[in-house]
């Protein structure tokens, strides 16, 4: 075979290999190109300064640190604030969900400290089957995501303030906290002032104390405080029942009238 054969048929091989990959690139779906895709790229997190998530979640971060604006704005924990926007950065296209439907998508929106948003991402439900990610709209096409970002639940106010802060309180005996009472409510009610004070460790200081109030009405937790803290706390009563007196013994001659005044048994006639 000659120089200039080959030459041809080189070329022939080189035309037909370019043509599959049109074919084969054209009958692609075009929502197929998106897996794997980053979903927010270059997003920086350190320039994250507020966390939005539907009307029911809102974090931001201030000169004390960051809080849950949504939650009387109790402290967020920054070891979880750092873990979910790192989720974000690294979130990515798992594959396009065809013939999926979001009924309701939750923008999740993330802004500067000037409040400019740096990224927004409209949210689904989590799929049926555990860990295996969330729905969302992206690049107009519903996509299973790499994670399922289980922080942006919104189910309640207190499920949702629970996934960014350490609800533990007291390091010993450990304690930890059902709810965040409303700073505005009636501070009377919370028992304090005839509370039980005892001491507790938190962080390794033993010289931390904690008080123990009245037992929240209609409910069987007990509210508690800690220190000069202005953050009232509810939790289980079995957590702190260690605190509380013990019930008094009745004395002997207190059990001695109780039993007098039993009524006497009645005596069966004879021969029964």
């Amino acid at each position: 075979m000659t120089n200039r054969n080959l030459v041809v048929l080189a070329v022939a091989a080189v035309a037909l290999g370019s043509a599959a990959l049109y074919l084969n690139g054209s009958s692609r779906p075009a929502g197929a190109k998106l897996n794997g895709e980053k979903v927010l790229p270059g997003l920086d997190a350190a320039e994250v300064a507020s966390i939005e998530f539907g009307e029911k979640l809102r974090l931001s971060a201030g000169d004390d640190g960051w809080k849950i604006d949504t939650y009387y704005g109790y402290p967020a924990d920054r070891t979880k604030i750092a873990d979910n926007l790192m989720k974000l950065v690294e979130l990515k296209v798992g594959q396009v969900a065809r013939g999926k439907k979001i009924e309701k998508p939750e923008s999740l929106v993330l802004r500067d400290a000037a409040g400019k948003a740096l990224a927004e991402l409209p949210l689904g439900e989590r799929h049926a089957k555990w860990g295996h990610g969330r729905y969302a709209l992206y690049k107009g096409e519903v996509v299973l995501l790499s994670d399922q970002l289980d922080a942006f639940e919104s189910t309640d106010a207190d499920a949702d303030a629970k996934r960014w802060c350490e609800t533990k309180i007291v390091d010993e005996p450990w304690i930890s906290f059902n709810k965040v009472a409303d700073p505005k409510a009636d501070a009377a009610a919370y028992g304090f002032a005839t509370g039980v004070v005892a001491k507790v460790t938190i962080g390794g200081d033993t010289n931390r104390t904690i008080t123990v109030g009245a037992p929240v009405k209609g409910g069987s937790d007990r509210y508690v405080k800690l220190d000069g803290s202005d953050w009232v706390y509810e939790v289980s009563s079995y957590s702190v029942e260690k605190f509380l007196p013990k019930p008094e013994e009745p004395k002997a001659e207190e059990k001695a009238a109780e039993k007098a005044t039993e009524p006497a048994k009645a005596e069966k006639p004879a021969g029964e």
